[in-house]
């Protein structure tokens, strides 16, 4: 039970915090104005010049008409990002999640707790949430070292979120990425207890692992916006309406928008 809008929320987070020591102007194609409460003001990003249409001289022949030479430039222009290489960044960030989430959770008594908690947060995955945070802290002109403690909890969170839906009560899966899932290994009342404890763990570790450059009020301001992305309105909502239209085969267009807002399994 993963929300993309959890997501989304834990990325603007990120910025929340990273922005207050860069000025951010990003290159949009139109006028964009962010009023989210995690700003104390309306921003408004740095639009790109726009470029002159398109033209194609007339021709009589059957063959597609040549380009006049502002579209030839355009299209001869190279890539706006040609050094980047995707999955080398998100290789690179994700081994340093990897080795965040490591050390996150040491094997400290009650052992059993700690042992179901790092086997289901250190069973691999893409880290595509963390990465994201990462990805805007960046973008904003920040340091990521001020967003990783942002990207493990939201892992963390997801984490929790598989833990428990993977439960008999919810989807009951067996397996997850090839190994046992974790009721399956540890017991249904472990499970349960690992999931609650990474949720609280991830709120926990934003608040103290978060560098003190960072103002309090941005931390507690990015606190509460992981809590309402995970909550109710967020990825609650969109697992409670899922269980709700299973087995349905009349689930309407609305609810399949409200589902595949909030879950991404």
């Amino acid at each position: 039970m993963a929300s993309s809008s959890f997501s989304a929320a834990a990325s603007a987070a990120t910025a929340t915090i990273s922005s207050s020591h860069r000025h951010q102007s990003l290159l949009l194609t139109k006028p964009f104005t962010h009023n989210s409460v995690l700003f104390k003001q309306p921003i408004t990003l740095t639009t790109a010049p726009s470029l002159r249409p398109l033209k194609l001289r007339a021709s009589s022949s059957s063959s597609v008409a040549p380009l006049d030479k502002t579209a030839a430039a355009v299209a001869a222009a190279p890539p706006p990002f040609p050094d980047f290489d995707f999955n080398a960044y998100m290789l690179t960030k994700a081994a340093l999640v990897n080795a965040a989430l490591d050390q996150s959770i040491p094997l400290a008594r009650p052992l059993k707790i700690h042992e179901a908690m790092r086997y289901s947060l250190l069973a691999g995955g893409k880290r595509v949430r963390p990465v994201l945070c990462l990805a805007a802290c960046e973008m904003v002109g920040g340091d990521q070292s001020l967003a990783l403690p942002m990207a493990c909890a939201t892992e963390m969170v997801h984490t929790m979120s598989l833990i428990h839906d993977d439960l008999p009560c919810m989807d009951d899966d067996d397996l997850r990425r090839g190994l046992p899932t974790s009721h399956k290994k540890y017991g249904e009342d472990t499970a349960i207890l690992a999931g609650d404890a990474l949720l609280s763990l991830s709120f926990e570790h934003v608040a103290a692992r978060t560098p003190s450059t960072v103002s309090p009020d941005r931390v507690v301001r990015a606190i509460a916006e992981l809590g309402s992305a995970v909550g109710s309105a967020g990825l609650v909502a969109g697992q409670i309406v899922d269980i709700a239209s299973e087995g349905d085969v009349d689930v309407t267009l609305e609810v399949s928008a409200h589902i595949n807002k909030y879950i991404n399994k």
